[in-house]
């Protein structure tokens, strides 16, 4: 245990500054867009007006007001950017220690003891980082809306669409905590396949590699088709036992994903 949050301090001591600085710049950007399509819907009202010679409320009838899920259509953008950059990192975490200069990677598989914390401590600073981007960018979300009502005028403003998150993205940032814990769920899985696919490559030549890697996504997608089939086709089930269903296989495959990494770090990956 204290070799596993020594190894997790370090991690994040290595990639805090780097994540810092990409946090600090979506949400400025963020930002910006926000007041920018402020600047940019009401500019847009004054030269409807000068060029048409008609009142704000005229203007309006043809222009529409603003609403903040048009003034944040940006953060989409931003949220999808950000999950792609986490895939980037996931893989990067890995092989930063072997395409290093120092080859970091020598000391990690020299330790004493298992080679189960070294695979954790990767994990765990990867779910730290998706855990605080989501926290961080519903923040900003926040505060971008505050900035958007200080900013636009009371007329221009849509008074229906006042809630600071709409459409796709009231999906992805929701207060439900069940909500949240899938999301979260499905984001681990996701970074630790991605970790098993990494270490495959890793442990065996270049063709057998790819085959290996190849059959792994083929399973993974086989037994999510299978599921989803057998749902679908039988509807012999509750909906409630359904869900436990699902979760079951996915539970079974995750602590599949989780051994067969450790497997293959503990007895196939070498120095």
């Amino acid at each position: 245990m204290k070799q596993y949050i020594q190894l997790t301090n370090e991690e994040i001591k290595r990639s805090f500054k780097l994540y810092v600085i990409v946090v600090l710049v979506m949400a400025a950007i963020e930002l910006v867009s926000v007041v920018a399509q402020v600047m940019y819907h009401e500019r847009k009202v004054e030269n409807f007006m000068e060029l048409n010679r008609v009142s704000v409320a005229e203007a309006l009838k043809q222009i529409d007001t603003l609403g903040y899920s048009e003034a944040s259509s940006f953060f989409s953008y931003m949220t999808l950017i950000g999950m792609a950059i986490v895939v980037i990192y996931a893989i990067q975490i890995w092989y930063r220690d072997w395409l290093g200069e120092t080859k970091y990677i020598y000391r990690l598989l020299m330790l004493p003891g298992s080679r189960a914390s070294i695979f954790f401590s990767k994990l765990t600073t990867v779910f730290l980082i998706i855990v605080s981007f989501i926290g961080i960018q519903w923040c900003v979300m926040q505060l971008g809306f505050y900035l958007f009502d200080w900013l636009i005028q009371p007329e221009y403003q849509n008074q229906i669409d006042l809630s600071p998150v709409q459409n796709v993205m009231s999906e992805f940032y929701t207060t439900n905590l069940i909500d949240m814990g899938i999301i979260l769920a499905i984001s681990l899985f996701i970074v630790s396949f991605i970790f098993l696919l990494i270490l495959i490559e890793r442990s065996f030549r270049k063709g057998k590699a790819v085959v290996k890697i190849g059959l792994e996504i083929f399973i993974a997608i086989l037994i999510a088709y299978i599921t989803v089939l057998f749902l679908d086709e039988t509807r012999i089930l509750l909906e409630t036992e359904e869900l436990i269903l699902t979760i079951g296989i996915s539970l079974l495959y995750f602590m599949y994903i989780i051994w067969k990494s450790l497997r293959l770090l503990q007895q196939k990956v070498t120095v």
